[in-house]
């Protein structure tokens, strides 16, 4: 992802982490990280790791143009139930922002649309 030009003439993907860009200025969020299903990015997601409550946080998902939401909800919930074992944290709280944000909260909970 360092490479920046690379990144967009490959996927058409414009990237840059927002760790120092103020708050108010940010698009994605403090820690955004592409996700990747089948050679295509389809998605970002903020993430955060609470320690003291044992939580893996996803302040922001975001589906890219074109990502079947549904899908790609279900596979990042995979990665992140993954993510959050490796850490040895014990729950995901997923939060608002986003457009990925509300399908992938359900699939976190495993509940159905």
């Amino acid at each position: 992802m360092w490479f920046r030009p690379r990144n967009e003439r490959l996927f058409d993907f414009h990237y840059r982490i927002e760790i120092y860009t103020p708050e108010a200025k940010r698009t994605y969020g403090y820690y955004v990280l592409p996700f990747m299903v089948d050679g295509d990015i389809v998605g970002r997601v903020d993430l955060k790791a609470d320690r003291q409550t044992g939580t893996l946080l996803v302040p922001g998902a975001f589906a890219e143009k074109g990502a079947n939401l549904t899908k790609t909800a279900s596979l990042m919930s995979a990665e992140l139930k993954t993510m959050a074992r490796w850490l040895d944290l014990s729950s995901i709280e997923v939060g608002r922002k986003g457009n990925l944000a509300g399908p992938l909260a359900k699939a976190v909970s495993g509940r159905r649309r």
